[in-house]
């Protein structure tokens, strides 16, 4: 291929990458809207009467509100006290509790209040929580799954795939474009997630209210569970992993998808150590079991997964003609990385939304080098 088509192609590609960025910077270089703290605590609080905050959540605590609470208060197995001369615009939330609003206060919206019903709430509404996602790991494989198998048993089911063949023998690198798309949204949510983390700063209460979940039923052997699944993500067993893939694209000869691992690989770290310097978010302070160095945002062991198993996932599937066999490929690799990003959150080294850049950057990424090695393949490089 000729080397000025090659560098407009890269020119084009790193153009659609970077784009997201320039404007998220634009936007936080004259913004100027004011944002307020939210707060989330285990304990009794006193909000002062010259303190204006965002949100407030307390668990196992009474909140005493003599400020102003410009977004709602929710208290789980505790009370509270709304003092005279507080001013609160959001709704007022008591489960297990009562509410005590004394005269002279504003409060826009009528409280709601589930009184107290002879046992905590909390571990009820913490382990709907985990029944909910452990649900949700079960439930989305098999709606693909029904899904896929009554698609093929559809009467339109031929025509419409006649119709994709047609498509992808005229357009070849319909592939390559859709990649690159893809590639692009990705960096474009990371982007929002960055903005709203690191500039906006008002995911602080969302980050601590999961933490305080994921950590609520801790235990020693819980935490053995964890640390192993993080080591898989990036340690001892991940580079036992990683080794054995390269030894059989080796022993297969299967050089280009070699190359693609590898860039994706030095590209992910290049990445992740580019915007933990960008950003330089500290580690989180609230429920530590190990140490972990370096900045928090974005999760460096969510972008390695999701480089190396995420990739590997996609090297796996395009030798495997069945779609039942590509779904059950597609759903192990995605549980495994989701349990990673859990164990990080879990061991308390990174903050959720450190993990769900992670996810929107190593999937950009990801995206993009299989983008580019069915570039290479088309043009037979």
């Amino acid at each position: 291929m000729p080397l000025a088509k090659c560098k407009r192609m890269i020119f084009f590609s790193l153009l659609v990458m970077i784009w997201p960025l320039l404007m998220i910077s634009i936007v936080a270089a004259t913004d100027d809207l004011l944002e307020y703290q939210n707060i989330f605590v285990q304990e009794n609080i006193l909000i002062g009467a010259n303190q204006t905050i965002g949100k407030l959540l307390v668990a196992n605590g009474t909140a005493v509100v003599a400020g102003v609470v410009k977004e709602g208060i929710i208290v789980v197995d505790g009370n509270v006290i709304i003092q005279s001369g507080a001013v609160v615009h959001g709704r007022v939330i008591v489960i297990g509790g009562e509410a005590t609003i004394q005269q002279g206060t504003t409060v826009k919206e009528k409280p709601w209040v589930i009184r107290p019903q002879g046992q905590p709430l909390v571990p009820l509404a913490v382990g709907a929580f985990f029944l909910f996602s452990s649900f949700f790991f079960i439930l989305l494989p098999l709606v693909f799954w029904l899904s896929g198998h009554l698609v093929k048993k559809a009467a339109w089911y031929p025509l419409l795939k006649e119709q994709f063949l047609a498509i992808q023998r005229r357009w070849p690198g319909i592939y390559i474009a859709v990649s690159l798309g893809i590639s692009a949204f990705m960096l474009t949510s990371f982007a929002m997630i960055a903005w709203k983390t690191i500039f906006r700063k008002n995911t602080e209460l969302f980050d601590n209210i999961f933490i305080w979940l994921v950590r609520y039923f801790a235990s020693p052997n819980t935490d053995k569970v964890m640390m192993f699944i993080t080591d898989v993500g990036f340690g001892k067993s991940y580079g036992v992993i990683l080794v054995l893939a390269f030894f059989l694209l080796t022993y297969y000869r299967r050089w280009r998808e070699m190359a693609g691992l590898g860039i994706c690989l030095a590209g992910g770290g290049m990445l992740n150590f580019w915007l933990k310097y960008l950003f330089q978010r500290g580690r989180p302070e609230l429920l530590p079991i190990v140490q972990a160095t370096g900045y928090s945002f974005p999760s460096g062991h969510v972008i390695a997964s999701m480089c190396f198993y995420g990739m590997a996932a996609f090297l796996i599937i395009r030798t495997i003609s069945s779609w039942r066999g590509r779904l059950a490929v597609m759903t192990f690799t995605g549980i495994l990385i989701v349990l990673i990003a859990s164990s990080r959150v879990y061991l308390g080294v990174h903050y959720p939304t450190d993990v769900a850049a992670g996810f929107a950057a190593g999937s950009m990424w990801v995206a993009f080098c299989v983008s580019l090695l069915m570039w290479w393949e088309k043009k037979g490089i």
